[in-house]
């Protein structure tokens, strides 16, 4: 048979396969089955391979040195707030201040222990290392007369001592953008606005509307002043500008200083925001000293002065500025003879330092705006003779000049002073006004 005939046997095969529709099925099924011939036909001839000997090898190895990283000595600042039944040690300890460290300043502090009882809802801020070490404290307290001390205690070598210098403190300006969801209270307290500053806002457009009867979808901004120290805030200041927008209507308040002590309210325009009080409580005399942080010349330390001084010569006449009932009378350590009138559910006002009370009043009695209620002096603790006067609307204080005091008119030189002002205010009312989210910057 010619061998090109044997050669074509196979190949027709193969092409016919390959043609046939289940032919890839079949040879795919059968590659496995092929392999285990191939091995069965192979395995018995093959040669053995010879075992391999394993040779166990064991050497000590020596690990390089690892250098303990050296201890970060940087210091910085924490803060944490006083919750209720908080000890000063169990803060320290919270901050990350080393036991002992905490034991021995405690032991050692330069302050009185009445001093370093905090209030809960105050801050305690510490100055420490990554070790826990104790280099500085720094809080605000309330003293006997309800004033704002700021305590300021550093290390100097191995000694602790209190400051007695007035601290180099910063302002800033922080703005606030709140869209009532359910409350104005609430609202501005999710933002962090200080309650001093909710109380002034509705003390500010008292006259105008009711801010409690805000509702949902208003709008309120905020600029205020903010004071730092070392960089953390310790106390608000000033409300520089507010606006309240409710349906269609909108309503504005710009801060305008008369001096260095006080202040009053304006619109856009300058035409003042509140009537005030009818009479002030000593005829024709200056405010010596404003609300606000002030650095106390007796205690050396930096107060929340939470009223105004008048300036006035013992034994002046002090008058009820507005019409009201006596609601305490009483000699204090701090305040000496001191007043409190009670004007309406919401509002009263304190006057301390008298000489003497007026002899024909009594807890309870009843005066009207420019009624003697006492006289100038210097009692309890004061440098000299002057009223010291305060306004608390829900028993927070509040500036007197800004809140019952009579908002004088301005001048043209105070109103072109306004207007410069205000323009620079308005513009970031402007800002936050076309911001459409809630705006709660840090300071």
């Amino acid at each position: 048979m010619n061998y090109k005939t044997l050669l074509r046997l196979p190949c027709a095969g193969v092409q016919r396969l390959m043609n046939h529709r289940f032919s890839w099925i079949i040879g795919a099924a059968t590659l496995p089955f092929l392999g285990v011939m191939t091995a069965v036909a192979v395995a018995p001839g093959a040669t053995e391979t010879a075992p391999i000997a394993v040779q166990e090898v064991s050497q000590p190895l020596t690990l390089p040195a690892i250098k303990a990283q050296a201890a970060d000595s940087t210091r910085y600042w924490r803060e944490e707030p006083v919750q209720r039944g908080d000890t000063l040690s169990r803060l320290l300890n919270r901050l990350g201040v080393g036991s002992a460290d905490a034991n021995r300043f405690i032991h050692t502090a330069p302050v009185s222990r009445d001093v370093l009882k905090l209030h809960a809802g105050a801050t305690l801020s510490v100055e420490i290392n990554d070790q826990g070490e104790l280099f500085g404290l720094r809080f605000l307290n309330d003293d006997e007369n309800g004033e704002k001390v700021l305590v300021v205690i550093e290390k100097q070598g191995d000694n602790w001592l209190a400051s007695a210098e007035p601290p180099t403190t910063d302002t800033i300006q922080a703005v606030r953008s709140v869209e009532i969801r359910t409350s104005l209270a609430g609202a501005l307290a999710q933002a962090g606005v200080p309650v001093e500053t909710r109380v002034q806002l509705g003390e500010i457009f008292a006259d105008q509307l009711d801010v409690s009867s805000l509702k949902r979808g208003d709008r309120v901004k905020l600029v205020y002043e903010t004071l730092l120290y070392k960089g953390s805030p310790i106390a608000t200041g000033n409300l520089l500008a507010a606006e309240i927008e409710t349906g269609n209507k909108h309503w504005q308040a710009f801060y305008f200083a008369h001096d260095s002590e006080s202040g009053s309210y304006y619109d856009a325009d300058g035409k003042p925001l509140r009537k005030g009080f009818s009479k002030q409580p000593v005829s024709n005399a200056r405010i010596s000293s404003g609300f606000g942080m002030r650095f106390h010349p007796i205690l050396h330390s930096l107060r929340m002065h939470q009223g105004i001084d008048y300036a006035a010569s013992s034994g002046t006449p002090i008058v009820a500025p507005s019409d009201g009932i006596i609601d305490s009378m009483t000699t204090q350590s701090g305040y000496g003879n001191v007043v409190i009138l009670k004007h309406s559910a919401k509002l009263s006002t304190l006057y301390a330092h008298m000489s003497r009370f007026e002899p024909k009043l009594q807890r309870g009695s009843k005066v009207k705006a420019g009624d003697v209620i006492g006289y100038v002096g210097s009692t309890g603790r004061s440098t000299g003779a002057h009223l010291h006067m305060e306004v608390r609307v829900d028993g927070q204080p509040v500036d007197p000049s800004i809140t019952a005091l009579p908002v004088p008119g301005l001048s043209a030189t105070q109103h072109l002073a306004f207007s410069k002002q205000s323009v620079k205010l308005a513009a970031n009312l402007k800002l936050l006004r076309d911001i459409p989210v809630s705006v709660a910057q840090l300071e």
